[in-house]
C-alpha cells in the first residue's frame, strides 16, 4: 500500500486516466477527476453513462483496468489491505439502502465500527445514537429495517456510513428508490451534511439538489465525462449539445 507523503496539498480523491471494461464493453473511458477535501460533486447523465460505475471504482466495489485512483493519499490497487484502508475512509450510500434485515437499526450502525475499526461497543452505540439523532431517526433505534419507511431506511443508511467517521461520502442515486414524499427528507439530510463540510460525490437526477449544494456538476455520457462546471454555468450555459439535450429532458420532468 502506497501513501503519498504530502497530505496537506493533495486532493481527497484523484482519478487519472481511469478505464474500465466489462468483458468487451468499455464502461469508463479516460476518467480524470480531482476532488478536494470538502468539495461537493454531483454526477449526472443518462442511464448507462457510467456514473455509478465511476463512484463504485473509488472504493473498489468495481475494479478498473487502466489508470490510477488515489484516495486520501492511498493509491488504490487490488490488495485487500489497501481496499480495506480506503473503505474505512469512504462511506457509501446505495439506492436500495442495503441495511442488514436481521439487525436492528442500532446494530446496523455499530457493526462496522466494532469490527473494522475496533471501537468498543459502548462508544460505538453512543456514536450511533448521536448520528441517528442527527438524521432524525433516533426513536427507531430498536426497530428492524422492514419496520421503517423507505425514507427512514435511507437516513439510517446515511447514519450507518457516518458511524465510520469517513473523510468522504459517495451517494449512488440515494433517492431514486423512494416514494416522492420521502425524497425531501433524505435530500435535507444530505444538504445538512454538505453544509457541515463533508466531501461528497453524489450520483443523482435531483437537479434542485445540484443547484443548491454542488461546487461542480459533471455530465457523463457513454462512459466519459462530457462537461463539468459550477452549477450557475452548467445549468444556464451548457456548452455541449448532449448536455443541453439531457438537461432539457430532465428539467421538463421536474
Amino acid at each position: 500500500m502506497q501513501r503519498t507523503s504530502d497530505s496537506s496539498s493533495q486532493p481527497m480523491i484523484a482519478m487519472e486516466g481511469v478505464e474500465k471494461w466489462y468483458g468487451g464493453f468499455k464502461a469508463l473511458t479516460n476518467i480524470n477527476l480531482t476532488v478536494r477535501a470538502g468539495e461537493k460533486i454531483v454526477l449526472c447523465g443518462p442511464s448507462g453513462s457510467g456514473k455509478s460505475t465511476l463512484i463504485r471504482c473509488i472504493n473498489h466495489l468495481e475494479s478498473y483496468q487502466k489508470g490510477r485512483i488515489v484516495v486520501d493519499g492511498v493509491h488504490l490497487d487490488d490488495k485487500q489491505k489497501t481496499i480495506d484502508t480506503v473503505r474505512r475512509e469512504v462511506g457509501m450510500v446505495f439506492q436500495q439502502f442495503n441495511l442488514f434485515p436481521h439487525l436492528t437499526v442500532l446494530e446496523n450502525c455499530t457493526l462496522a465500527p466494532i469490527r473494522a475499526r475496533g471501537v468498543d461497543r459502548a462508544k460505538a452505540e453512543a456514536t450511533a445514537r448521536r448520528l441517528l439523532e442527527r438524521v432524525r431517526v433516533s426513536d427507531q433505534a430498536g426497530k428492524y429495517p422492514a419496520q421503517l419507511s423507505g425514507g427512514q431506511q435511507q437516513r439510517v443508511a446515511i447514519a450507518r456510513a457516518l458511524c465510520m467517521e469517513p473523510k468522504a461520502m459517495l451517494f449512488d442515486e440515494p433517492t431514486s428508490a423512494l416514494d416522492p414524499e420521502m425524497v425531501k427528507e433524505v435530500l435535507d439530510t444530505m444538504i445538512s451534511l454538505a453544509m457541515e463540510g463533508m466531501t461528497m460525490i453524489v450520483v443523482t437526477h435531483e437537479m434542485g439538489f445540484a443547484r443548491q449544494v454542488a461546487d461542480r456538476v459533471i455530465f457523463m455520457a457513454e462512459g466519459s465525462i462530457v462537461e463539468e462546471g459550477p452549477p450557475a454555468d452548467f445549468f444556464k450555459n451548457p456548452q455541449h449539445a448532449r448536455t443541453r439535450k439531457f438537461l432539457g429532458e430532465i428539467l421538463s420532468q421536474h
